[in-house]
C-alpha cells in the first residue's frame, strides 16, 4: 500500500465536542498521526460524565464499566487517533506538551480564545519550541474581533450565522428549527483543509502559520444566496422551507405511508415537460398559470398542491427511480436508519467495520472521499481514555517506567478520570 498523503505529519490535538476532533480525525484519514490530548480532571466533554445519569447514549442503553469510552457523541469523531492524557493545568504537564510540540508537526485547538494564551501554548510561544509548527484555532467566532473570547456550541454558531432564521418552514418562527451539529461538521472540513494547505505550503517554504479558523465564518458561504440578497439588494431572506427562491416545483412531497416523503426539483421547462408525462399529463397542467417557468413560480403553492395529491400515492423509493430514469432530480427523504442501510452507500463501501476495545465489532461513517491512489481506511477506532500513554511517554518522549508512574501518582496522567461530572 502507498504512503497516504500525511504520513510522517504528527498532530496534537487539544479539543472537545465535535468540530475539533472531527477535523483532527480528517488528517488521521489522511495518514496523520494523531495525538488526543486530555486531563483525567476534564475529558473531552463528549465523553459524557463519568457517572451516567441516562443510557441513551450508550450501546443498547448500557453504559458499561467505563462509559467514558463508549459514548455515542465521542466516538462518532474520534477515530484513526491515538489517546494521550496530560494535566495541561500543571507545570509539569506543560512542560511535557512543549517536549511533544518540539517533535510535532501541528497543533490543533477548539479553546475559546484567551485561554492558549492564558496556559502558555499560544501559537507565539509553541514557535519558539518548533519555528515552522503549524498551529490551528477553531473556535466559534475566531481569534480576533469583538466576539473572540464568546463561548459557543454549533446551535451559536447556527443561531448567530443566519443559519437558523433560514432553516425552517415558511411562516414559522426559529423556535421551529431541528438542532444539529451542521456547523461543526463544515467547521471540521474547513480546518483541516486549512490545516493541509499550511502543510503544503511549509514543504515549499519551510514556514509554518498560524491557521485561524471561526466556525461561523465557515458556515456563512452555505447561505451565500441569503448573503447576496442582503449585499446586492439589501432584502432580509426569509425562510421558505424545501422551497426554491427560484425554481418551481421545488419542494419534498407526501408519498405513501406514514411519514414517507420525496423531494422533487424542476430545473427548466423541458424537465416540466418530463414531469407532466410521468404524472399523465393531469388536465391542471395545462392551466396558462403553469404555462411557463416564472409563472409556475408565481403559483407555487398551488402547483406544490397538485403535486403533492399526486405523490401521496407512490411509493417513495420506485418515485425517485422512475424519475431520475428521466432526468428529473428527485430523492426519497431518508431517515438514518434508511441512510445506514441504503444500497449506494453500501455498494460504495462508505461505512466501516472496526473493533473496539470496550465495544467490540462496529460500523462507524468511513473517510468522506475516495482517492484512487491513497484511499486510506479506519485504522484505529475511537481511543480509550489514555489508551496510548504507555507508547507516548516511553517511545515518543523518552520516559521511564519510574516518572510514568510519578506523573500517575501526580494525577497528570492516567486511564481513568476523576470521580467528577464532566
Amino acid at each position: 500500500m502507498k504512503p497516504l498523503p500525511l504520513a510522517n505529519i504528527r498532530v496534537l490535538e487539544i479539543a472537545e465536542g465535535y468540530a475539533g476532533p472531527f477535523a483532527a480525525a480528517l488528517l488521521g484519514d489522511l495518514g496523520a498521526e494523531v495525538i488526543k490530548i486530555e486531563a483525567v480532571q476534564r475529558m473531552d466533554q463528549t465523553r459524557g460524565q463519568v457517572k451516567p445519569r441516562t443510557g441513551t447514549e450508550y450501546p443498547r442503553g448500557e453504559p458499561g464499566p467505563h462509559p467514558w469510552n463508549i459514548c455515542k457523541p465521542f466516538v462518532r469523531g474520534n477515530r484513526n487517533k491515538l489517546s494521550l492524557t496530560l494535566d495541561l493545568a500543571t507545570p509539569r504537564g506543560i512542560e511535557l506538551f512543549l517536549s511533544l510540540v518540539a517533535v510535532s508537526d501541528v497543533v490543533l485547538t477548539n479553546m475559546v480564545t484567551g485561554v492558549p494564551e492564558k496556559l502558555g501554548i499560544a501559537y507565539d510561544e509553541l514557535r519558539k519550541v518548533r519555528p515552522d509548527i503549524v498551529y490551528l484555532s477553531s473556535c466559534g467566532f475566531g481569534a480576533t474581533g469583538p466576539y473572540a473570547r464568546f463561548v459557543a456550541m454549533a446551535g451559536s454558531m447556527d443561531a448567530i450565522s443566519g443559519h437558523t432564521w433560514l432553516r425552517n418552514y415558511e411562516g414559522d418562527d426559529p423556535t421551529t428549527t431541528a438542532y444539529n451539529a451542521h456547523t461543526d461538521a463544515v467547521n471540521a472540513l474547513t480546518s483541516a483543509f486549512g490545516v493541509t494547505t499550511a502543510i503544503y505550503r511549509r514543504a515549499a517554504t519551510g514556514q509554518g502559520q498560524h491557521v485561524d479558523v471561526s466556525g461561523c465564518e465557515a458556515l456563512m458561504p452555505h447561505l451565500g444566496e441569503a448573503i447576496m440578497n442582503y449585499t446586492m439588494n439589501g432584502r432580509v431572506h426569509t425562510s421558505i422551507g424545501d422551497a426554491s427562491p427560484t425554481l418551481a416545483p421545488h419542494n419534498v412531497y407526501p408519498t405513501q405511508g406514514a411519514d414517507q416523503w420525496v423531494a422533487i426539483a424542476v430545473r427548466n421547462d423541458a424537465e416540466w415537460k418530463t414531469l407532466v408525462e410521468a404524472m399523465d399529463s393531469p388536465e391542471w397542467t395545462r392551466e396558462s398559470r403553469f404555462a411557463t417557468a416564472v409563472g409556475r413560480l408565481h403559483h407555487r403553492k398551488e402547483l406544490d398542491q397538485h403535486i403533492a395529491e399526486w405523490t401521496r400515492s407512490q411509493d417513495k423509493r420506485e418515485l425517485m427511480a422512475r424519475l431520475q430514469a428521466v432526468g428529473i432530480p428527485a430523492t426519497a427523504v431518508f431517515s438514518n436508519k434508511d441512510s445506514v442501510l441504503d444500497e449506494h452507500v453500501r455498494e460504495r463501501g462508505f461505512f466501516e467495520s472496526i473493533t473496539h476495545p470496550d465495544m467490540g465489532e462496529m460500523e462507524l461513517p468511513g473517510i468522506p472521499w475516495k482517492m484512487s491512489e491513497t484511499p486510506g481506511n479506519i485504522r484505529l477506532p475511537p481511543p480509550t481514555l489514555g489508551q496510548h500513554n504507555d507508547y507516548l511517554y516511553r517511545e515518543v518522549l523518552g520516559l521511564s517506567e519510574a516518572d510514568i508512574a510519578r506523573l500517575e501518582e501526580q494525577q497528570i496522567t492516567g486511564t481513568v478520570p476523576l470521580d467528577r461530572l464532566v
